[in-house]
């Protein structure tokens, strides 16, 4: 998904062709990548610089942002606008439940107890109800965006493409207190089920 807008120009590759044993060399076939480069970015004409969240690991981030959970999106197209909203608007909240619920999904796999198709429906369960909650308490952070301009092998400009970088903050504690809110939402049955709860609550008091 993450596109590195650091490159410029283009990159060749050369492939030697080995012929045929007593036969004449072959030259070596040269084949030029896409070429680009940067024309403008969010605030240039001002002199700003690239913010370092845009170019840094999400871990990275996280160790700066320790009682936040960090989500970082990119998104591409012609129009700056049109890549806005499809970023903000329908990209980011969709994947930040999933991506919750995947590290939910991984700690549930540690607290695993008794009959394992029973854990398994049990923390399936959950894992939904998180996905399915609305993600309140979500901030943005920052956004910031490049146009880029591409060109042929003979140096000739072809088309210009937006690249629109996001960042959103979720406080870890909200984070928790839905996991715990989706668990106390279902009904312990079971002995076993009343385990797995509490073997949950204990993971979560590590965080996710």
């Amino acid at each position: 998904m993450r596109r590195s807008f650091v490159f410029l120009g283009g990159a060749l590759v050369v492939l030697f062709v080995v012929g045929c044993a007593g036969g004449p060399p072959t030259e070596p076939a040269q084949f030029e990548e896409p070429s680009f480069k940067i024309i403008e970015y969010k605030n240039s004409a001002l002199g700003a610089e690239v913010p370092d969240w845009v170019t840094m690991d999400v871990g990275e981030l996280e160790d700066d942002f320790e009682d936040e959970y960090i989500f970082r999106f990119e998104q591409t197209g012609r129009n700056l606008t049109g890549v806005k909203n499809v970023a903000d608007n329908m990209n980011a909240p969709a994947e930040i439940a999933r991506l919750v619920s995947t590290r939910v999904q991984q700690k549930f796999a540690g607290a695993q107890v008794g009959d394992e198709d029973f854990v398994e429906t049990y923390f399936e369960n959950v894992v939904r109800i998180v996905s399915d909650a609305e993600i309140s308490g979500l901030r943005k952070y920052g956004d910031f965006w490049v146009l880029k301009e591409y060109y042929d092998e003979k140096g000739n400009p072809t088309e210009r493409e937006y690249e629109y970088y996001t960042m959103y903050r979720i406080s870890r504690d909200h984070v928790d207190d839905l996991i715990e809110r989706a668990i106390s939402g279902l009904d312990a049955q079971t002995e076993e089920e009343q385990t797995a709860r509490e073997r949950v609550r204990e993971i979560l008091n590590d965080g996710i």
